[in-house]
């Protein structure tokens, strides 16, 4: 990632510093000067948490970082307690101004390139679509989550507080969820997340979301449709076959009035009262039939809790049989007292002769199965008597809704009485003219019942295809990880980083161990093997952990500097002599400085440097390197604090 810092602008209350970057900076000096405080404020502007010191609670304004990605300028201001980030760029010839989130999303702040956090602007800009890995690591299915530049972050940023107390998160007892990312990250950098992988993951991502999209879809219609009592293209078909029989009936018995118009008596009272009596027996018939199915589906449930709460009481028996079987009593149970000895072969409670309990000739986990058996066997016919009870109510639903129109034209026509030819005549012409505008909203609903099996089938399609990239991704990711040469490559940058910063104890003949998923190096000797390992967790020197993580994260821009592996370009160490003394250690002060120096002129040519110390290494003389250094003091003008005017603790 061409990522650089170049400038930091420092705003206070009373005074604004700026500080410009080149390719390797030295802060150092006396304690209280703000050495520290430089690298959390770029940390700050990046989306970090800024702890907040006296002077930065007293003085501090706002910061604003200038980086460079990808030959893009990039302004991010943030003020104090603020968790949003003023961000400013142009790309093609576009200029953006706009407030981001630090970290929690909130929805798109530009619609279109998918911008939600800083995160995913630095990404953009960087040209780079974030790495997704799963967020679960057990479950293959789980659902994907990107990477942030903070997860990268972790390797290029090496603060003061965690120095000599965390592995990059790698820890045993670091959080979880980011010890688990912190692998990610590293997966990633060693090339286990490979670019076939990442395809297949952001296809199965892709292909995931359609499937839901298209089963929420079908639901939402379902249910539209069901509110409507009309929930499946068969119910729709019987209906459509019903009202087409109807008219047929209604047709016949209209021409038959108007052959036989005196022949006709049937008033239209007549036929609403014979259609109410029908509709009226039909709601009897289902409202039974509900009181059935639910007698019988309480029947069920009751018998399913009781086979369930007689396995308890059998497992509780036989526990306890279990754990009384070889107890002897010494004393009466009830009272206390001590018991008379008794001949053998009688109980020494009770004095009667000992009665062998017969084991079960079923075991136990026979018992549970097959209750489990007989419970699922009673929630299947459940389900299927709850969806009858569905059927039969929105079946209810509309003989009610039909029984309350014929009730309602039955006053109508008491009030209207009229001839027994034109009542008849008008009620069926009414009836079949109906039963035409329901045909015709037939077809209308049809077509959305239709669409629901479409999607259902382009969801179940989806499923199978997400089941197929699966496999393909279970496979591709085990291919990853049998190519092992960067991570073989890794093992031998960090023992030479090692070697060259002259960290005590520490031999050319050494070899290092970094296993997955842990990824904790472990160094052996050549003549210990794995009798004596050491690992940052069991280095009980400060320093030495200090040295021995500042190495690692050296070999991991190494690594990533020659495979090409997306990571940060820059490299912030606060205070790698935490608790070293360059004084009583010369030769580990200097060799690892030296290393950094000659990784700058040589591997890590485009990699920045920020230092931080106590104490300056200068580069030597004749080293083409650019390098700016900065002497801080409180109360120095000549060698000024970070913030100059501030006086107190």
């Amino acid at each position: 990632m061409n990522f650089s810092i170049r400038q930091l602008t420092v705003n206070c209350k009373k005074e604004r510093d700026i500080l410009p970057f080149t390719q390797f900076n030295y802060y150092y000096g006396q304690m209280g000067a703000g050495k520290s405080t430089i690298a959390r404020l770029i940390d700050f502007c990046l989306g970090g948490k800024l702890e907040y010191t006296p002077a930065l609670q007293q003085e501090f304004v706002a910061a604003t970082l200038e980086v460079a990605i990808n030959g893009k300028t990039l302004l991010l201001t943030r003020h104090s307690e603020e968790n949003k980030i003023h961000a400013q760029w142009t790309e093609n010839e576009q200029p953006y101004d706009v407030l981001l989130p630090t970290r929690q999303a909130t929805g798109e702040v530009l619609p279109g390139p998918g911008i939600e956090v800083l995160s995913d602007l630095l990404f953009r800009l960087s040209g780079v679509n974030p790495p997704r890995v799963r967020k679960g690591k057990v479950k293959e299915d789980s659902e994907l989550v990107r990477l942030s530049f903070r997860d990268l972050y972790w390797y290029c940023y090496l603060d003061q507080d965690s120095m000599d107390s965390s592995f990059f998160n790698l820890d045993d007892d670091a959080n979880p969820f980011v010890r688990l990312k912190s692998r990610d990250v590293l997966r990633f950098i060693v090339g286990f997340h490979q670019e076939n992988v990442s395809d297949l993951e952001a296809e199965m991502e892709q292909v995931r979301e359609d499937r839901f999209r298209s089963e929420a879809a079908a639901q939402a219609i379902k249910e539209a449709l069901e509110a409507e009592h009309l929930a499946t293209p068969v119910e729709i078909e019987a209906l459509r076959q019903k009202i087409k029989k109807d008219i047929e009936g209604l047709e016949i018995q209209i021409t038959a009035i108007r052959a036989k118009t005196g022949e006709i008596r049937t008033h239209e009272t007549e036929l609403l009262q014979t259609r109410g009596r029908k509709l009226s027996i039909q709601l009897s018939e289902i409202d039974d039939a509900l009181s059935d199915i639910d007698q019988n589906v309480a029947k069920d449930k009751s018998h399913r809790n009781t086979l369930l709460s007689l396995t308890t009481r059998q497992k509780r028996a036989q526990s306890a049989r279990s754990v009384l079987t070889g107890v002897a009593f010494a004393q009466c149970p009830q009272c206390y007292q001590t018991l008379q000895p008794r001949e053998a072969g009688l109980c020494p409670v009770c004095g009667q002769a000992h009665v062998e309990i017969l084991q079960s000739p079923i075991d136990e986990d026979s018992i549970e199965t097959d209750t489990k058996a007989r419970a699922d066997e009673l929630d299947e016919r459940i389900k299927l008597q709850l969806e009858e009870t569905g059927h039969l109510q929105r079946q209810r639903q509309g003989l009610v809704a039909e029984k309350t129109v014929v009730d309602r034209d039955l006053n109508q026509a008491s009030k209207e009485y009229d001839s027994a030819y034109l009542a008849s005549a008008l009620a069926l012409e009414k009836e079949r003219a109906r039963l035409l505008q329901r045909a015709e909203d037939l077809r209308q609903v049809e077509a959305l019942a239709n669409k629901i099996e479409r999607l259902q089938k382009e969801a179940i399609r989806l499923a199978g295809r997400e089941a197929e990239i699966r496999a393909e991704l279970k496979i591709a990711r085990a291919k990853a990880e049998q190519d092992t040469s960067n991570l073989d490559l890794l093992k031998t940058l960090f023992l030479d980083c090692l070697l060259r910063s002259r960290l005590h104890g520490f031999l050319a003949d050494d070899f290092v161990e970094i296993n997955s998923p842990s990824f904790l190096p472990q160094v052996y000797g050549r003549n210990t093997g794995d009798m004596v390992q050491t690992s940052f967790a069991n280095l009980g020197s400060g320093g030495k952990k200090t040295f021995f993580k500042c190495c690692f994260a050296v070999a991991i821009h190494r690594l990533a500097a020659r495979t090409g592996a997306f990571l940060p370009k820059v490299l912030i160490i606060d205070s790698p002599m935490k608790n070293i003394s360059e004084r009583e250690n010369p030769d580990q002060f200097a060799g690892f400085h030296e290393m950094l120096h000659e990784l700058a002129e040589t591997e890590l040519k485009d990699t920045e440097f920020i230092v931080i110390d106590k104490e300056i290494f200068r580069p030597k003389d004749g080293q083409h390197l650019k390098f700016q250094e900065r002497h801080m003091k409180p109360d120095d003008a000549e060698n000024p604090p970070l913030i100059r005017n501030y006086r107190g603790k």
